[in-house]
Parts: C-alpha cells; structure tokens; sequence
C-alpha cells in the first residue's frame, strides 16, 4: 500500500528531488479541483490527481470534468479533461487494481464500488451495488497494511426511531473488493443545552461523516463527526466486525469532519478543525429571525469555526498525540465579502473544514484541505514540523499566522440570491492591524482592538495565534497597553476572537491593566505547568501574580488569546514566543 511512495521517487529529477526535500513547514501548492474529502488519488505508478467536483447538471456547453496532475510528488500541476467513469479512486496493490465508492450510478441512488484494472480512466469499470439505501459523504476505499481487508466509510439515514439521524456506516471487503459487509454504528444521542448556548445547534440530521485507519493489527479507529463540542471515536478490536460503542474524544471540533493518515513507519497522523465555534444564539433572538427548521435544531443556522485547519502526530497507537498545530488559516477568513466570495457551484461552504492526506517520500505528507475554490488548498509539509517546541513571531511577514476576524451582523443561514452563495456564513471584519510603533522608529507593530464598530456581532476583538501543544511551557509577549487593559487567555484549542466567554472557559485567562504594566512597552513571561495546574506571571523580570488553572485541560495548551472589550482602547504587540520547560 505504500509502494506508490517509491514509484514517485523513482521519476524525480534532481532539482524536484531537491524541491520536495527542502519544504518543511506547511507550504500551499495548489488548488485542489474539488472539495477535500475523496477526490485526490495516487496512482499506481505516483501520479496524484485531483478531480473536478460539479454541483449542477452539465449543460449543454459545459467543459468535459477535469483534473489536476502532479508527477512531481505535488510540486507543480498540469490541467487535464477526465475521461471514463472511475475519477477519484485508491490503487489496491495486492490486487493490482483500483477501487472507488459511488452514491448514485445510472440515475439509481444507493451504495456502489466501481472496480476496475485499468484505473481511473476505464469507461466501463465492474459496478458492484453494496446497498439500496441512500448513502452520502462517503470516503475512498483504504487497504490493510496487516491483511488482505479492504474498507471504507460512509453515512446514512437511520429507520424506525432512528428515521431523523444519521448512522455511520463501515463497509468491508475480504476478497479485493468482489463481495462487501456493510456494518452500521448507532450514534450516541441526548444533546442537552448547556451553557453558553442557547440553541440547538444542528442537533437533528446532523452528518457523522465516520473516518477509519488502522492502529495495529486488527485494531482500527473510527473518529466521528458530531454536533457537540467534541468528535466521538468508537473502536474495533476485530478488523471492523464489530464496533465499540461511540465515546467522546480529546479532539474537540463541533460539526466538522476529520481524517486519519496512518504512515509507513505505523505513526498515525490526525487532521481535524481544533476549534470551537461562537455560543450558539437563542433561536428567538436571531436578527433575521431563523426559520422553524433551522431554531428546532434540523440545520446549522451559522458556522464560526471552520477558519483554522489542524495536524497532530501519534507514536502509541492513537493513545495520546504531538503537535496541535495549524497546517491552514482560511485565506479568506478576514473577507467582508466572505457570504458571496468564491463559486458557489464549486461549494457554498467557504471553509478549510475537510481533509484528505497521502504520504509522500523524505517525510513529507500531502494535504488537501477545505472546500470551496477560494478557501481549500493543496498544502505539503514534513512531518517533524510537528515535533517542533517552540514558535516566534514578530509580524516581519505580515498577519498570516493568526486569525483577528470578528464577524458583520450577517444574515443567518443560506441566501435566495447568487444560487444560495454563503451557507452559513457571515461576513466579516479584521481587529487587528499592524500600525507604525508608537514609540516611532521605522517599523511596524501589531495593533489589536480599538473602539467598537456598531456593524460587528459586538464589541469584542482579538488575535488568536497557535503554537505547539504543551502540558508545561513559557510564552513571552512584548506588548503596550494604549488604553486601560486588555484579556490573556491560553486555551487548548482555537476559539473566536471576537467570543465574549473565552476568559470564562480559558484554561488560563487574566486580565491585565496599564496600572500593572506600565505606559511603557513591557516584556511578559507566563509560565504554566497544566499538570499542577497553576501559572506564574511576570513583567519586565519581575514576578507579578500567579494564576489557577480554571478549566480541564487533556492535550496540552496550543493557542495564546488577546483581546479587548471595545470600550478600551487596545494594545500594541511587537512579538511573541513559545518555548516548552
């Protein structure tokens, strides 16, 4: 299953063999065709492809579907006119075959593998109808490294009490892909509210969208998309027979969808938004109102959390991971447009939600992430990029590597116009800049805040920037207070910063003034240690008070949070730094 890694090095030039090996941190080359979820493969022979995705019918002059090429392990891409009936599909090398996963064939819905051996081009692959039910979401085939099992992941709707959900489904083969068993695992249900929210968001046929890879021989996990405010994971101690009954996770995420990479050397690799989105509003307080569908929980009215995509490294089987890191910010995540940007016919959700990864060789992994042309990207980095413990930055190469959006007061859900542009999406505003430095000289320092603007969700703003997770760890700021104070938090997972309640379930939050700090530049050091739970401040050398840890913290602290409250006058930042202890 991983020979393809070798038949890629193989075709190298010395200058492509140079290119690849001098990427490190995540470096974006390309737009991938299509939403990342199924439609980037590796042939056979190294060629990766990334397949068009189409939302409407073809017209009459519509274009032939197309694809990219990359024979170049990802470095450059070729457009090409697709042809045959397979597209996107996975190369079963014990068979010398391809396989790929269809939901609809000749007009007919339902589950279907194409099988073929020719691969994607084949215009008459063997059609093999798994099931009569509708299926969605559905990923491409994967193949054992222990056996001979072939399996892949889908959605669909329950029966009976289970009519308005949707189940997982795991379908498996044993015999290269001729015969399937379709297995079904019940999600968990029983949201309650809790606060801060006030409504239920998405709670009734919300997707699960269920992603498997093996952890050792015959042990697999399943990690499962889900309207809480973390993935549920249920396991397999028997190759997919049978399946534990799903439990929440230490992966936070509400309604997004992750994926799971398992390497040569057996390390697992999890991409997944490490994030969590704005309280949920009250249904009877929404400006415009939500329809009754949508305030009973039947569809997501808004997502504010699919803007920073994520990478974690697993050595022990899945059992605890490294890293935290963010591999993508959504490039249009500041976009005041944001509701009508991009093509909608290429995907309303303008996101780096979704993922898909392949590795490739000298320790470099491929990812496409996200949907809709404007936001997803082809990204590759090395994998001891996330094994790095400490981060800089000083803005020398602009705001790139952080989120300081707050969001306009938006309309709620899909629009009539533009064919639906902007599901869930609400436009958005920047709150942070860089300015001259106040103290003069010629450069620039980060601005964050200022005074409220009467079109923004309210008057919190902020910069969100994320560093390699750590249970212990020393971050240092030099920043100067332009009005009386601004909020601290160190979080274990990225939050808006424009979210009133971040100091509330914050990990670490403290809030800081001009009486303690100084008119001045000052130099910050907060030193935590989640394992004894507290944290040590200190300014300009000198120790300024100690902080208790206020929430649970299982992965380790990865992001540092600034903001204000609107009435204060903001902050300037000139860098920041992260270093383990």
């Amino acid at each position: 299953m991983y020979a393809y890694i070798d038949e890629m090095e193989k075709r190298f030039s010395d200058d492509e063999r140079d290119m690849l090996r001098r990427i490190y941190a995540p470096t974006v080359v390309g737009v991938p065709l299509g939403d990342s979820r199924r439609h980037v493969c590796i042939l056979k022979d190294g060629e990766i492809r990334s397949y068009e995705m189409r939302h409407l019918p073809d017209a009459e002059n519509t274009p032939p579907l197309s694809y990219l090429s990359s024979r170049d392990g990802g470095i450059s891409w070729k457009k090409h006119y697709a042809k045959g009936k397979m597209g996107s599909c996975t190369y079963i090398e014990k068979g010398d075959l391809y396989l790929t996963t269809v939901e609809e064939h000749n007009g007919e819905r339902g589950l279907f593998v194409y099988r073929s051996a020719l691969g994607p081009d084949d215009a008459s692959p063997q059609v093999i109808r798994i099931s009569e039910r509708p299926h969605g979401d559905t990923f491409l085939p994967k193949q054992s490294a222990f056996s001979d099992r072939i399996w892949f992941t889908s959605q669909a709707r329950g029966v009976g009490e289970q009519a308005e959900q949707l189940v997982c489904v795991f379908c498996y083969s044993d015999d290269l892909g001729k015969s399937w068993v379709r297995r079904e695992i019940t999600r968990r249900e029983g949201w309650e509210l809790t606060p801060p929210h006030k409504g239920m968001r998405w709670s009734i046929r919300s997707g699960v969208e269920p992603y498997v890879e093996e952890l050792s021989e015959g042990r697999m996990m399943m990690i499962i998309r889900s309207p809480f405010d973390s993935f549920y994971v249920s396991y397999s101690e028997d190759g997919g027979d049978s399946w534990s009954e799903p439990e929440p996770s230490t992966f936070y995420g509400t309604n997004t969808t992750a994926f799971l990479l398992r390497l040569r050397d057996g390390r697992m690799l999890a991409f997944w938004n490490n994030t969590s989105p704005l309280p949920q509003q009250d249904p009877c307080e929404a400006i415009p109102a939500l329809d009754e569908e949508t305030a009973a929980g039947i569809w997501e009215d808004v997502f504010t959390n699919r803007d920073a995509a994520h990478a974690a490294i697993s050595e022990d089987g899945g059992e605890t991971f490294i890293g935290y890191r963010e591999i993508l910010l959504n490039p249009i995540r500041n976009a005041p447009d944001f509701r009508y940007t991009g093509d909608p016919m290429t995907s309303r959700d303008k996101s780096v939600h979704q993922f898909q990864a392949f590795e490739l060789p000298y320790g470099k992994v491929l990812v496409s992430a996200g949907q809709n042309e404007a936001a997803r990207r082809l990204v590759i980095f090395d994998v001891n990029w996330l094994y790095e413990s400490t981060r800089q930055e000083d803005f020398l190469h602009g705001l790139s590597d952080l989120t300081y959006h707050t969001y306009v007061k938006s309309i709620s859900g899909c629009t009539v116009r533009a064919v639906g542009n902007g599901h869930c999406a609400w436009n958005r505003l920047p709150c942070a800049l860089l300015l001259p430095d106040p103290d003069g000289g010629y450069g620039e320092t980060l601005y964050v805040g200022g005074q409220g603007d009467p079109h923004a969700i309210n008057a919190t703003k902020g910069i969100a920037w994320n560093f390699p997770a750590a249970a212990r760890g020393r971050i240092a700021l030099t920043v100067k207070v332009a009005g009386e104070g601004f909020s601290l938090s160190l979080t274990d997972r990225w939050y808006n910063v424009c979210d009133p309640n971040v100091s509330d379930v914050a990990p670490f939050t403290v809030h800081l003034t001009k009486e303690q700090l100084g008119a001045a530049f000052a130099d910050l050091v907060l030193a935590y240690d989640t394992k004894k739970g507290e944290a040590a401040l200190s300014a300009n050398g000198r120790p300024l008070l100690t902080l208790p840890m206020q929430t649970d913290c299982k992965t380790g602290l990865s992001y540092l949070i600034l903001q204000t409250n609107g009435k204060e006058e903001g902050l300037y930042v000139r860098s920041l730094a992260k270093e383990d202890l």
